[in-house]
This record gives structure tokens, C-alpha cells and sequence, in this order.
């Protein structure tokens, strides 16, 4: 399973009605450390389990995540980035999400 097959939506509300495709993490200034909370959820027709999380940027560590999500299920994605240089423009990254889906019959 990847995020590609859209097995998982990523939103910026727990509501969940603004969703992303990539992670946008603005502009944060060399040395400063910020904390960014994002909703996942699983729109699949199984439970997802054994989910591994990872970014395609070096500065950017993933904090929290689900290590399974049930039907319909959404949970907490916590990243943290803390830049070595200042950016002009804004970050933005990819999630990568990997695991198994799990189907009952």
C-alpha cells in the first residue's frame, strides 16, 4: 500500500474538510523549531496496519503517527521541521505512507 493508491486522505482540520495532496510547511526562519498537526484518514474498504511513515526532506521528522487506522478511521500526523538555512520560499514536501491493508469478510 502507498498514498498514491489513495487508501488515505491527509487534511489540515480535524474536521477533515481541507484536504492535501502535499505537505505545504510554509517559510520558518534557520534554527527555529515548528510543530505541524495534520489529519489522516482511511477511506479504504480495509483497516490499514503496520503504517510507516516518511518525508522526502532530511529536516523534517515525523513525531506521532497511527500504526494502524480502522475503517473510516482518522488519526493524528505530527511533523516537526527545523530548518538549518532560511528558505524563501515555502517547503513543500511529500508523505510517503507504507503498510498493509487488512480485509475482513
Amino acid at each position: 500500500m502507498t498514498q498514491n493508491e489513495k487508501l488515505i486522505k491527509i487534511f489540515l482540520d480535524k474536521e477533515l474538510i481541507q484536504e492535501v495532496e502535499d505537505l505545504d510547511l510554509g517559510t520558518v526562519l534557520a534554527g527555529d523549531l515548528k510543530r505541524y498537526t495534520f489529519y489522516i484518514k482511511n477511506i479504504s474498504n480495509a483497516e490499514l496496519r503496520d503504517l510507516k511513515f516518511s518525508v522526502n526532506h532530511q529536516e523534517v521528522n515525523i513525531v506521532l503517527v497511527p500504526q494502524e487506522l480502522l475503517l473510516n478511521e482518522a488519526k493524528q500526523l505530527i511533523i516537526e521541521w527545523k530548518p538549518s538555512i532560511t528558505l524563501k520560499q515555502a517547503l513543500k514536501t511529500k508523505l510517503e505512507i507504507k503498510g498493509f491493508e487488512l480485509y475482513k469478510t
